[in-house]
């Protein structure tokens, strides 16, 4: 297919909006090459002198990129398969020289610098379907056969993806590629408006157009009955592996695999969340390391805060259960690494860190590298993740029920199991809508933190009105006054949006975790992830029925104390989390200090929100002398 090399020079230079690293934009020119050359020369003989002239400026500019890579000990090898393929294509050579170079060149890039390949989630082809016909159809037509309405009217043409031998040479990470980077000097824009997981999806779907129903049915019974077949096959694999190549290696039975694979990966998909999410990571920490070394702080940040919400984030919670000083570590030392950036710290100090964190990654890795999580880890996961983040509902929810029992308003519980049900209901939605659409790490924290920090807000209100309660001449009030007039129908729906916030934030908090945990384990260990999510929940409704039964028991006045008490220390619990959110979502500074960490309490070792908690609690303390010192001048009232 013919280029412009001008437009594709400027393709090489796109800016940071569609995210291409110097790694990226190598490999995608790597790919061109390897399926466009053969269009240029056949058997030793220029025929097609444009084509020609842009696979020499490919490999000029690929010799360019490869100047531009981390230095490391591979680097050297790659330099020479670089310089190898320059080589091949000034000597016209065959076409199947050229690929077993591109071939090999782009699994060394893979392999040695940990490039992230594969999706974060199996891919959804119905969906996919629908977006190509909204999205691609025009050009290449509804089939995917390159002959839209629009197609007349392009040069060069829409590429025909049911042409086998272009399917032959292409791998669905090329796909995605360009999906996601464009391709310059043609109508095939960047569709960065999609999610990753729209892109990965479309790759798949157009990367099986070529194929048939009764290969693809060949390929599925192979699965089924050949298991030293079916053992060859990852998920890494099937996406950086030509079809070409597969049948060099497997004979016509792994291409019929491939074929069946690429139009439904659910057999390969099992276990990939650790692998991709950890070189997720990498890949983000290494380009921001990039960014910085070349001026751009704010871009380094940036990359920086995404590798942590994108990357490590989505696998703590399982790695928690088996090595929690490990994640403690990489998730102190990540923080460490936005910090030095904010800091405008020397550029070596950032890529020790950054080595330091790829060590550990490898180490985290290692430790998550089975295909599945044991049954045993899977339950502790699962009981874990709900304890740890339904433990503040219970408290807030039980508290808040105890105080209406207590105070003769179980009128007023039914508010308060509307907002429980609407947060029930609202995280159930988040869970489907989260399997369609990638909702980003920064949306999520960025939503829990300012949940976390509204909680707070009203959770400190709460208990300093509970506390106003407590003094002689304010009960006396409250009394005579009634209880009746004192809940208004607007407090109530105000315990009923506290409610709704304090289980919300939890549920919301929880589904990726879920989601990850589901993926990386089988059948057996999925049944015990409902086990330990039935535990959890058992041991949460017993604690929050402890708190009603022996809470209600105390005196009404030493009742609204303790309440009160309680209310303002869940008010410091959230507001900590909240302002930790916030910086992990790279909302606000992060200033770390010596301090002990206490997940639990919402403590953080950084002055921010040690900060904010301190200045919480020294406003507590004001309210409560200011209350207790103006008490004689209302009781002499």
């Amino acid at each position: 297919m013919p280029r412009i090399t001008a437009a594709l020079l400027l393709l090489l230079t796109l800016t940071p909006t569609f995210a291409a690293t110097p790694l990226q934009r190598l490999q995608q020119m790597v790919d061109y090459i390897a399926v466009d050359y053969p269009g240029a020369v056949r058997d030793g003989q220029v025929v097609n002198d444009t084509e020609y002239e842009e696979m020499q400026d490919f490999a000029g500019t690929i010799a360019e990129l490869v100047e531009k890579l981390p230095h490391s000990n591979g680097l050297d090898t790659i330099r020479q398969q670089v310089g190898h393929l320059g080589t091949l294509i000034d000597d016209k050579a065959d076409g199947r020289a050229i690929q077993e170079v591109t071939n090999a060149l782009r699994q060394q890039l893979i392999s040695h610098y940990r490039m992230p390949v594969t999706p974060a989630r199996r891919p959804d082809i119905d969906t996919a379907r629908q977006l190509f016909a909204d999205q691609c159809s025009s050009c290449h037509g509804l089939e995917g056969r390159g002959d839209g309405p629009l197609a007349r009217s392009l040069e060069p043409a829409p590429t025909d993806f049911t042409d086998p031998d272009r399917y032959r040479q292409r791998t669905l990470y090329g796909l995605y590629s360009t999906i996601s980077l464009g391709v310059g000097g043609t109508a095939m824009k960047p569709f960065t408006e999609l999610t990753d997981d729209q892109r990965w999806s479309l790759a798949f779907l157009v990367g099986s157009l070529a194929t048939d129903k009764a290969l693809r049915a060949r390929g599925q019974s192979l699965w089924a009955e050949d298991t030293a077949l079916r053992e060859r096959w990852t998920l890494q694999r099937l996406t950086t592996r030509t079809p070409a190549e597969i049948e060099a290696e497997d004979g016509a039975d792994g291409a019929a695999v491939m074929a069946w694979l690429r139009h439904d990966p659910s057999p390969v998909f099992e276990g990939k969340s650790t692998a991709s999410a950890l070189g997720f990571a990498r890949e983000k920490l290494r380009a921001s390391l990039e960014a910085y070394a070349a001026g751009d702080p704010r871009e380094a940040h940036r990359l920086a805060v995404t590798a942590y919400l994108e990357g490590f984030e989505l696998v703590e919670g399982n790695l928690d259960a088996v090595d929690r000083e490990l994640r403690l570590a990489i998730e102190g030392d990540m923080t460490a690494f936005r910090q030095a950036i904010a800091k405008r710290q020397p550029a070596e100090a950032l890529s020790a860190l950054q080595q330091r964190i790829d060590a550990q990654l490898d180490q985290a890795e290692q430790l998550l590298s089975s295909t599945r999580l044991s049954p045993m880890t899977a339950f502790a996961s699962a009981l874990v993740i709900l304890l740890r983040e339904g433990l503040e509902a219970i408290l807030v929810i039980a508290a808040l029920a105890a105080f209406l029992i207590k105070t003769d308003r179980r009128d007023g519980l039914r508010y308060l199991g509307l907002g429980i049900t609407a947060a029930l209901v609202l995280g159930g939605l988040t869970w489907w809508a989260s399997s369609l659409i990638d909702i980003s790490g920064a949306g999520r924290e960025l939503t829990e933190g300012l949940a976390a920090l509204f909680a707070a807000l009203m959770l400190f209100y709460v208990g300093f009105w509970m506390h106003s309660k407590t003094s002689a001449a304010q009960w006396q009030g409250f009394i005579q006054g009634s209880i009746q007039k004192a809940l208004s129908s607007g407090a109530l729906w105000g315990l009923s949006s506290l409610a709704f916030i304090a289980v919300y934030r939890e549920i919301f908090e929880s589904v990726l975790f879920y989601q990850a945990l589901w993926l990386q384990t089988g059948e057996q260990g999925q049944g015990m992830i409902l086990a330990g999510l039935g535990v959890a929940l058992a041991a949460l409704l017993v604690l929050g029925w402890l708190i009603l039964r022996y809470s209600t028991r105390l005196p009404l006045r030493q009742f609204f104390a303790v309440t009160a008490l309680f209310m303002f220390v869940l008010a410091v619990v959230f507001a900590g989390k909240g302002v930790a959110a916030l910086q992990e979502a790279g909302k606000l500074p992060v200033n770390l200090i010596h301090f002990p960490r206490i997940d639990l309490l919402g403590i953080y070792p950084n002055l921010e929100s040690l900060g904010l908690q301190l200045g919480m609690i020294l406003l507590a303390v004001f309210l409560l002398w200011r209350s207790r010192s103006s008490g004689p001048h209302q009781n002499a009232g």
